[in-house]
């Protein structure tokens, strides 16, 4: 009977919003921990099985792994309670090493403008080593936000 009121409630809802779609077959995780990684700390390892959520302004720590090289990470932020736009935006991507990284840096960008209607932004990154990588995200906007990961092969 439980089951037959989700379905009825589901049809009847019809739509999903921006973060369910953004967020559809992912659980949130809480990043809460503290993996050491790179000589700091980490809330948590991200997948593409998860999402987190969290504020700007301020710095986010995470792990992500690959278990092969050559590969490329796709980071997809949702915004959401945008108050001030900012004028930076560094997502960067420390091998497992700690001494290779890449990097997105946008400098006086309007970031609301550039997530456009869907308020997502998306950036891709090269994971050539195999391992556990240091996703570090910083910005000075004032914004809520949705993060999720895919690491795909290049």
């Amino acid at each position: 009977m439980r089951r037959l009121i989700f379905a009825a409630a589901a049809v009847l809802g019809g739509c999903l919003t921006a973060e369910e779609s953004f967020t559809e077959g992912r659980l949130e995780t809480l990043c809460a921990g503290a993996l050491p990684v790179c000589n700091v700390r980490a809330g948590c390892v991200l997948d593409g099985g998860n999402f987190a959520r969290g504020t700007f302004p301020g710095a986010q720590r995470y792990v992500v792994r690959t278990d092969r090289p050559d590969q490329r990470l796709s980071v997809r932020l949702l915004l959401s309670d945008e108050r001030y736009p900012g004028t930076e935006l560094l997502v960067q991507i420390y091998g497992p090493g700690c001494g290779e990284t890449e990097q997105a840096h946008l400098v006086d960008v309007d970031f609301f403008r550039r997530a456009g209607d869907d308020g997502i932004l998306e950036f891709t990154l090269a994971l050539p080593e195999e391992g556990d990588h240091l996703l570090e995200l910083f910005s000075d906007m004032s914004a809520g936000w949705v993060l999720a990961v895919e690491v795909a092969d290049r």
